[in-house]
């Protein structure tokens, strides 16, 4: 009895330790998820892993929670030392990826982020991801914006991905970033208009920019973007500031809050996927027509909102479109009729109302997703005929169709109706048959 007793009480610890029968490099990776302070807790745990640690290339710091901002500094401070001390007895000990979230900044705290992005870099660091909240909590409250290093703008040679947020950008030093591939900038503060430019100027194989929110001293100057290796792009800005775009190899553009008549897409011809949303609209809907007539490899089209909140008659022409998103989801705006003219669509999604007079032009069979809202949910025999109208005026020869709507009530009234259609298709079909016979 003591002996089984004693084997059950090994297999409970067995199972209890699983994870330390891991192999290092498993485990290692299973580690880079977690924050830093957490993956230091794991050297307490025995002998094995005293030292593994070092060998994790992530270093994720966020003083999100509510602990001291001197507890917080000291322990990254700590942290990087040991980091940088473990190169000489652990070589393998390599910081690739670095993530840095604070929810205060003030100037006092630069030379503390300048020596640990230098420390990174001295790294030959691959990915940074970089965000600062500056306190806005005040409405008169002076707003700091932190100046990226000279260390890290011309000595980051290895840097795959940068993600930078709240920060401030010049163009004192010429950027150096040869091997970047991925550029996020949110919420940035630019000191000088030109400093996109220099900035592309200095990433040649940059492929994947986002810009969201940018703020700058020169709000009547054009925002310039300009780079041949660029192919996805998104610019979510809320300004009225004019935006030229050069991109021979652009592929995926995506247009949020941005001026419609105010862009320019100069030799732009590869484009394959363009989003647009709350993109400002006039009651002229020529720059809306010409921009997507013009885009010859054009494939997928995505249309939300405020794009058509001032046109009452919108033509959307394009022979190489296979897929159309269409989102007419505020309940305020009149009326309108929508005209598409593509021959190759085979895919359409609309949600929005039903009071929109929207008309396919295509050859093929299309699949078709429907999402009707109604804004005081009333659903009634009115609103059934006019979603009918709808799919008649429609003009195409759906494939499939999936139908989503917030309503049991009106799911049993188009069951019902397509049972009844049902029933009258075989009631004909039999007559013919008896006729032929």
């Amino acid at each position: 009895m003591a002996k089984r007793i004693k084997s059950i009480m090994m297999m409970v610890e067995e199972d209890k330790d699983r994870i330390s029968k891991l192999p290092n490099a498993l485990i290692v990776h299973i580690l880079s998820f977690l924050p830093t302070k957490d993956v230091v807790r794991t050297c307490l745990l025995s002998k094995r892993w005293k030292l593994i640690w070092y060998f994790v290339p992530k270093l994720s710091f966020s003083n999100t929670e509510s602990h001291s901002q001197e507890e917080f500094f000291h322990f990254v401070d700590k942290c990087l030392e040991h980091r940088k001390i473990s190169r000489n007895f652990v070589p393998e000990s390599m910081v690739t990826n670095f993530e840095l979230e604070m929810k205060f900044y003030d100037r006092s705290l630069v030379g503390c982020l300048d020596k640990w992005l230098a420390f990174v870099v001295d790294n030959k660091v691959q990915e940074i991801n970089l965000c600062l909240a500056p306190d806005r909590s005040e409405e008169n409250h002076q707003i700091y914006y932190y100046r990226l290093p000279k260390t890290l703008v011309i000595n980051a040679k290895y840097l795959i991905n940068l993600v930078l947020s709240d920060v401030e950008l010049d163009s004192s030093y010429s950027f150096d970033f040869p091997s970047l591939k991925s550029l996020s900038l949110h919420y940035v503060r630019f000191a000088d208009i030109d400093v996109v430019d220099k900035l592309l100027l200095g990433s040649p194989f940059l492929e994947n920019f986002q810009l969201c929110r940018f703020q700058s001293s020169y709000q009547e100057d054009q925002l310039c973007i300009h780079s041949s290796s660029l192919k996805f792009l998104q610019i979510k800005c809320n300004t009225y500031v004019p935006v030229l775009i050069e991109a021979v190899n652009l592929e995926s553009l995506d247009l949020f809050g941005v001026s419609l008549g105010k862009i320019t897409l100069s030799v732009c011809k590869a484009i394959k996927n363009l989003v647009l949303i709350c993109v400002y609209g006039t009651e002229d809907s020529s720059s809306l027509e010409y921009l997507i007539s013009n885009l010859h490899q054009l494939e997928n089209l995505t249309l939300c909102d405020l794009v058509l909140l001032r046109l009452k008659h919108v033509k959307i022409s394009n022979h190489h479109l296979k897929t159309l998103k269409l989102n007419c989801t505020c309940s305020s705006i009149d009326e309108k009729e929508v005209i598409i003219e593509a021959p190759k669509l085979v895919s359409f999604c609309y949600e929005g109302y039903i009071n929109h007079n929207i008309s396919i032009e295509s050859s093929n069979l299309l699949n078709g997703i429907f999402i009707f809202l109604d804004h005081y949910k009333k659903y009634d025999a009115i609103w059934f005929v006019d979603m009918m109208n709808f799919f008649v005026n429609l003009n195409c020869s759906p494939k499939t169709v999936r139908l989503d709507i917030d309503s049991e009530k009106v799911c049993f009234l188009l069951l019902i109706h397509f049972v009844l259609l049902f029933q009258i298709y075989i009631i004909c079909l039999f007559c013919n048959l008896n006729t032929f016979s």
